[in-house]
């Protein structure tokens, strides 16, 4: 692959004569070996009209027009995206940038599948110009939010688009210095994140590297020397460490059985990355050390070996216990992404040792993923798209995912049959983890129309959804990724807008937690909802709540929520309380969750624990007990404190009627002064209080 520099020489210092659709079609044309004669054919005939429409234009840089989509094709092919695809990328600009071709034209030689995908690139690309009175900034978010919700239609509208951006920013050279600055940064906020997520880490990377360089390049000129410093001064260890994890590998009896290759590859981490990482932690350039990074892929004897839950997984859990035989990990060091792989579907075991025989011991990172694993992660959701020797299976998987406006590349009839894919196996694929954010971009768009600006719309999507996160699970162990701060009130909205319209309460790792608990990587969340008409209680908590909602989505569905109950009244009839499991597939009611939680059995006393948080006054205390009294509850321990000025926290373990607990909750929701409460079992008799 040419670097961006070496490109833009390459067709600048050809002779226009010699840019010809013949040159093109050699430049493109090896990089198809994956395609059938009939998809090569149709791919040549898209060249040639991309080649007559862009006849005569040139870019910024000089060269002829045509390269643009010629090397956008070039970056398609080599992700080994469908035929369809890449005549997408040949076509792209032909209808925005030409008066040649019409989108019925493109469908009537191509297909539908390719119309909607150009039509895709096209509609956003041109929004600016039907706002003659908006500003560059809103322009700017229109754009982004047609893409947006172009690519919920069809995938394959951002796979193109990021194809497109990744060549742009190859060649932004011939740009001036503001727009530089502007694309670059515009690439960092929006398009490198969209890459991370559909797991196209070889786009995410380089598209952070470019923008970087360009975005601030003068913080890109100290990482850069600091990394070629280090890579210069560990060279050495890390080629030792290299050959003789290699000779272990050779040698393993275990491996030699049911290994057909494997490889040990060196490599550093991205510049950006490090820079990241230095300023979340607050270090100095000086104290950074732990950049190198040995990578193990194995290749099975049998292709299609599971990777998940197959030998292939067994051989990567093997090769870390060697490698753990020769250097002594780090603790706390050891990430396990097969059992538990990223939100985006990435695989792989990830642990850091301290090798042996340098002046100045540095952590070395190594990475261990079978050959299937390793294609999933540079190629992400294209990797998906094109299974060798199985592509029935990926049709399938893609109908299943994003529907019928996924066309097929090939048809499965074209090849052997094989086992298709049940619901089960799609569900938990990584294909489906790889666009299973999708649906939050298309919820969005439902829930809020007509109440979001595009700018908030972007905002949005740009802050909870391509931002960093943390990954927490559900109580049926599902992954779910929410941004850095994020609370469980986020939570509960993230799940779904009925959970945190109908939540009352929350526990975090199987203790009650208050409202504004910050989730921190792998705890398990479990939404404590009521069934039923929302409370004046309910509403004054939620009220409470905006406080603590840390995303823009959360914030915007309780401001919704509040809305729409304005004009509560007392009167409204006391929910039936019960615990709902944060995914919102089973339901089961409180009474008999708490009774067997407090007894270990069913029957029995049922035993809880009650938080109320309130503005403090006279009469109060005595008010809660006779609330308490009355339905049927004894006061087993007591405890209050003063947290700030005039508020107050009271938290109880009660004893007594199961059956009257979400009578109780409600009404101890009505009394004035009552900002928010909470319920919880108690697990042992031994914990006297529940934590708020």
């Amino acid at each position: 692959m040419l670097t961006c520099c070496a490109l833009l020489q390459f067709y600048q210092t050809l002779p226009a004569e010699k840019v010809t659709d013949k040159f093109l079609w050699g430049r493109l044309e090896p990089l198809l070996s994956y395609l059938g004669d009939e998809e090569k054919k149709k791919v040549l005939e898209a060249l040639h009209l991309a080649y007559d429409s862009h006849n005569g234009q040139l870019r910024k840089s000089g060269e002829a027009f045509i390269t643009h989509p010629v090397e956008v094709t070039r970056i398609l092919a080599e992700l080994k995206m469908d035929h369809e695809s890449l005549i997408a990328g040949l076509l792209h600009d032909t209808v925005e940038d030409t008066e040649n071709v019409k989108f019925e034209e493109i469908e009537f030689y191509f297909g539908k599948a390719v119309r909607q995908i150009v039509e895709g690139e096209t509609r956003f690309s041109k929004i600016g110009s039907f706002g003659e009175n908006a500003s560059r900034a809103e322009l700017a978010a229109l754009d982004l939010k047609q893409l947006f919700l172009a690519m919920t239609e069809e995938v394959r509208i951002i796979i193109v688009k990021l194809a497109d951006r990744l060549h742009n920013m190859r060649t932004l050279d011939s740009m001036p210095p503001h727009k530089q600055k502007k694309i670059a940064d515009e690439t960092l906020l929006v398009f490198a994140p969209l890459a991370r997520l559909l797991g196209l880490y070889s786009i995410k990377e380089e598209l952070e590297a470019l923008s970087f360089s360009y975005s601030n390049p003068e913080e890109h000129a100290l990482v850069q020397r600091r990394l070629d410093c280090l890579a210069k001064e560990q060279e050495d260890v890390v080629l030792k460490a290299q050959s003789a994890l290699q000779e272990k590998l050779e040698t393993d009896t275990f491996l030699q059985e049911r290994v057909e290759s494997f490889s040990v590859g060196t490599h550093q981490k991205n510049v950006y990355s490090v820079y990241r990482k230095l300023k979340e932690r607050g270090m100095d350039l000086e104290d950074l050390q732990d950049v190198a990074q040995l990578r193990v892929i194995v290749k099975l004897k049998d292709a299609h070996d599971s990777s998940l839950y197959g030998t292939g997984s067994q051989l990567c859990y093997h090769i870390m216990g060697l490698v753990h035989t020769m250097w002594a990990p780090i603790p706390g060091a050891v990430k396990d992404y097969i059992a538990t792989p990223k939100t985006n579907g990435y695989q792989s075991l990830h642990t850091t040792v301290l090798p042996l025989g340098a002046e100045k011991l540095f952590p070395l990172e190594v990475q261990i993923r079978t050959a299937e694993m390793h294609r999933l992660a540079e190629y992400g959701i294209a990797g998906s798209l094109y299974w060798p020797g199985n592509v029935s299976l990926a049709v399938t998987a893609m109908h299943h995912i994003v529907g019928e406006n996924w066309t097929a590349a090939k048809k499965a009839s074209d090849f052997k049959s094989s086992r298709l894919p049940s619901l089960s196996d799609l569900n938990n694929s990584v294909m489906a983890r790889r666009i299973n954010w999708l649906n939050s971009i298309r919820e969005w768009q439902s829930e809020f129309v007509n109440s979001l600006s595009a700018r908030e719309f972007v905002d949005c999507i740009t802050d909870d959804l391509l931002g960093r996160g943390v990954f927490v699970f559900t109580p049926s162990g599902e992954v779910m990724r929410l941004p850095k701060g994020a609370t469980v009130v986020d939570f509960a909205y993230h799940v779904h807008t009925d959970v945190g319209n109908q939540m009352f309460g929350a526990k975090v790792n199987g203790k009650v937690v208050h409202a504004g608990h910050a989730l921190a990587n792998a705890e398990v969340v479990e939404v404590l909802t009521y069934d039923g008409r929302p409370s004046r209680g309910s509403i004054e908590r939620h009220q409470e709540w905006i406080a603590y909602a840390q995303t823009r989505t959360a914030r915007h569905k309780l401001a919704k929520f509040l809305k729409d109950h304005a004009d509560l009244v007392d009167s409204s009839p006391p929910p039936d309380v019960a615990f709902r499991e944060a995914s919102g597939t089973m339901q089961q009611e409180a009474t008999s969750s708490s009774r067997q939680a407090a007894t270990g059995r069913e029957g029995g006393a049922q035993v809880l624990n009650l938080t109320i948080e309130c503005s403090d006054r006279p009469g109060l205390l005595a008010e809660i007990a006779q609330i308490i009294a009355d339905y049927g509850h004894n006061i087993k321990t007591y405890s209050g404190k003063g947290t700030y000025a005039g508020h107050f926290v009271m938290k109880y373990q009660l004893e007594g009627d199961p059956d009257r607990a979400a009578e109780l909750c409600n009404a101890v929701g009505c009394v004035p002064s009552v900002l928010s409460w909470s319920l919880g079992c108690a697990l042992h008799e031994s914990d006297n209080t529940a934590e708020g």
